[in-house]
């Protein structure tokens, strides 16, 4: 998966996840029961980057999802390589979902 900023993706259907990640990556996921959540930052220049869910909340019909990117600090070690933080959630279905970037 390469995207060039920030995404969030919702998958409700094998279908839709399979066409974004390739078959080969489908998972054994009931997505009558569950449905999925990609958050990714994009692409980074260094490892030591991430992305952490610092809640989910949920209420009524609705999802919210609070995410923040973890960037290196200069003291932190890292390789120089192209890294592709995310996270994948998986979260009851029939629910709206809404992400809320933590510092943006």
């Amino acid at each position: 998966m390469v995207t060039s900023d920030s995404t969030k993706r919702l998958f409700q259907t094998q279908a839709q996840y399979r066409q974004f990640f390739g078959a080969a990556a489908a998972p054994p996921v009931d997505f009558s029961k569950r449905q999925l959540l990609l958050v990714a930052s994009g692409p980074r220049s260094s490892t030591g980057y991430a992305v952490e869910v610092l809640s989910v909340t949920e209420r009524d019909d609705k999802i919210t999802v609070k995410v923040q990117e973890k960037t290196p600090t200069l003291s932190d070690r890292v390789e120089p390589v192209v890294t592709y933080p995310y996270r994948l959630l998986s979260l009851p279905a029939g629910k709206t979902v809404s992400v809320d970037w933590a510092g943006r």
